[in-house]
């Protein structure tokens, strides 16, 4: 699941490498000396705050994906929102 689209396959970056996919994740978590799983429960966290602006990794993350997929900020947030607490908090 490209994560602000909502594809449903997590490592397809349709594309375009400004979509959000695991890869994009992981390549995140190495930067922070952090797992995947860390860094997807810390943008989760950050979404459901609504903090992103406040992390500039994060805030530049979102606007190249918003751009990439042809889609406002705040709709890519909440696609990534609602993905991630399907895969981390429902799943």
């Amino acid at each position: 699941m490209c994560y602000n689209c909502g594809c449903g396959n997590p490592n397809d970056d349709m594309g375009s490498m400004n979509n959000i996919t695991n890869q994009m994740l992981s390549q995140l978590a190495n930067n922070q000396n952090k797992s995947l799983e860390e860094i997807k429960r810390m943008v989760l966290q950050t979404l459901m705050d609504d903090k992103v602006d406040s992390n500039q990794a994060l805030k530049e993350m979102f606007e190249n994906a918003a751009k990439a997929w042809g889609q406002s900020v705040d709709d890519a947030k909440n696609q990534a929102l609602r993905m991630l607490k399907r895969e981390l908090v429902e799943g």
